[in-house]
């Protein structure tokens, strides 16, 4: 997966007291994923067809990124799809 962040702060950090737990800025990283989808496929006459299909990326290895600093809680991304397949020839 390629991702872009972006991190701005609204106000300066003093980092003689504090220190920032991101680093500002932007930049690119990149994510190895694992792409699962299961699909289900219904005939409705001639060459039309029902579909569906369900799909989600699971993370298989660490953010090694300076710009992102906690990963708990992160949402997993789920693609619902469906329509009507038409199929053309013999």
């Amino acid at each position: 997966m390629f991702t872009k962040v972006e991190n701005v702060f609204s106000r300066p950090i003093d980092t003689g007291k504090y220190t920032a737990p991101t680093v500002a800025g932007n930049s690119e990283f990149y994510r190895l994923t694992l792409d699962l989808g299961a699909g289900v496929e219904f005939p409705i006459g001639g060459n039309f067809f029902l579909y569906g299909d369900i799909r989600t990326w699971i993370p298989t290895s660490d953010y090694p990124s300076p710009y992102l600093h906690y990963n708990k809680n992160v949402p997993l991304p789920v693609i619902v799809g469906g329509g009507m397949r038409i199929l053309f020839g013999d």
